[in-house]
């Protein structure tokens, strides 16, 4: 398995947005002011505007030119896959996320998401903003949940194993999960350092 350079103990340079220090914001209006620091327009003028790929549409957000203005909801809580990230990639070089909740593996399938979208993202130098309640270093939390922990019990019955056999399994350590969080992790906080910022957007993967 590959390893991950841990971009949490560098220093960051601030960033040239309203807010200046990191990507994640606390509150929406700061979103809706780097939208305009962006655009040179207010998010209320933005309109949507659908993405043609693979012979279907994608309509998500409100964008001008190429900074996207969405939700979390609508970006990770709906039915999205890989090839709408990829479409959303190409076409927008700045992504904003109003919304933005704080994690775990209680909600694995908007996490999974998330990370897939911020996979692809970072391999085409996609610049992310988000609004989060939570500090940028707890936007994803690897404890298990009451929830994670009744879903696993659930799927130990359905399969009929013991925990000693689910522990074999990796049902519980999660490993490659869990490394893929981490590498999460570490990517967010690089995706905020000015460096990353001065690059440029890449349609196409690198």
């Amino acid at each position: 398995m590959d390893s991950v350079v841990d971009y949490r103990m560098t220093s960051p340079k601030p960033l040239k947005i309203p807010g200046g220090k990191s990507f994640v914001v606390d509150n929406n209006t700061i979103l809706d002011d780097i939208f305009l620091h962006l655009t040179n327009t207010t998010v209320k003028d933005a309109v949507p505007r659908p993405l043609t790929f693979l012979g279907r549409q994608l309509t998500i957000g409100m964008s001008v030119d190429k900074v996207l203005m969405t939700s979390f909801k609508e970006i990770c809580e709906g039915t999205l896959g890989s090839s709408d990230y990829r479409a959303i990639a190409r076409e927008y070089s700045h992504v904003l996320i109003k919304d933005f909740p704080q994690l775990s593996l209680g909600n694995k399938s908007s996490l999974r998401r998330f990370i897939i979208m911020m996979d692809t993202f970072y391999d085409r130098s996609v610049k992310l903003v988000i609004s989060c309640e939570v500090p940028m270093v707890d936007i994803i939390t690897l404890q298990d949940t009451h929830q994670a922990a009744e879903d696993l019990r659930l799927l130990m019955d359905d399969l009929g194993l013991t925990q000693e056999e689910a522990e074999t399994m990796n049902l519980f350590t999660g490993e490659d999960e869990l490394f893929s969080q981490k590498r999460a992790l570490s990517r967010l906080h690089e995706m905020q350092c000015l460096d990353y910022w001065d690059l440029p957007h890449q349609k196409r993967s690198k």
